[in-house]
């Protein structure tokens, strides 16, 4: 059985480029239509702006460990 994968996203592009990438790469090797279950949780980008200008790694880092914790949960 395929592992469950979570996906951490923070701008709506890199999600869902990771997403795709995720789905392709299965496909090419678990099989046609294959991949593994994807989880995804992402904060709005407005939760994150406020931090890149003051270049608040930590805050950045927060939102996504509560990402990272909150796919934990799911499962």
């Amino acid at each position: 059985m395929a592992k469950h994968l979570g996906i951490v996203g923070c701008s709506a592009e890199g999600a869902a480029l990771c997403y795709r990438t995720i789905c392709l790469e299965g496909a090419a090797i678990m099989g046609e239509h294959a991949h593994p279950e994807i989880t995804m949780h992402t904060y709005p980008l407005s939760d994150y702006t406020p931090f890149f200008p003051a270049g608040d790694w930590e805050g950045v880092a927060r939102l996504m460990r509560s990402s990272a914790e909150k796919l934990a949960a799911a499962g």
